[in-house]
């Protein structure tokens, strides 16, 4: 693609990615104010708020990371796998006697 096409893409990754990363504490505080809208009913509710801000988190962590990701590597001849796995938390074994699966996204809880 030519590289002003590219650019557009780039730029609406790279904002598509701020929107996710922005987004998170306000949904945070969103459901903060339906706990305290609850009154006394808000210990019935707050497992569940819980869980729901968890979940939330875990999809505006994984778009946020996943968007930068692709705006990263749009138009590249290569996929940069440091950047994928940012921590180095991951080696493959190449030697072919491993039969452990990747670890699964611990998260940062």
């Amino acid at each position: 693609m030519s590289a002003e096409v590219a650019a557009r893409v780039k730029d609406r990754f790279d904002n598509l990615s701020n929107e996710f990363d922005e987004t998170a504490p306000l949904f945070g505080a969103q459901v903060s104010h339906l706990e305290s809208a609850c009154g006394e009913f808000s210990d019935e509710v707050a497992t569940g708020c819980d869980t729901m801000r968890i979940g939330w988190r875990t999809v505006l962590e994984t778009g946020t990371t996943s968007a930068g990701l692709i705006a990263g590597n749009t138009n590249a001849l290569h996929v940069d796998l440091t950047a994928i796995d940012q921590d180095y938390s991951w080696q493959f074994d190449l030697s072919g006697t491993s039969t452990a699966a990747p670890p699964r996204n611990r998260g940062m809880y």
